[in-house]
């Protein structure tokens, strides 16, 4: 995964930064990629973060996992 700092713009179409995408996973204890997209319509328009979108679930999935 691209090194994505939480103020940085993942999904450049819907201007929403890293920070957005854990939010909605932590808040809505999301777990899938589809999940995901519901929720914040990420990689939806054009597809181009949609690696990213998911590195940073599974990223969230194993902290979740570790009880970080």
């Amino acid at each position: 995964m691209t090194d994505f700092d939480k103020n940085d713009i993942v999904c450049r179409h819907l201007q929403l930064t890293k920070e957005n995408i854990i939010k909605a996973i932590r808040e809505k204890n999301l777990s899938t990629f589809e999940e995901v997209q519901d929720e914040t319509d990420a990689a939806t328009v054009c597809g181009s973060c949609a690696a990213d979108v998911e590195a940073i679930l599974e990223e969230e999935l194993r902290k979740r996992e570790n009880g970080e």
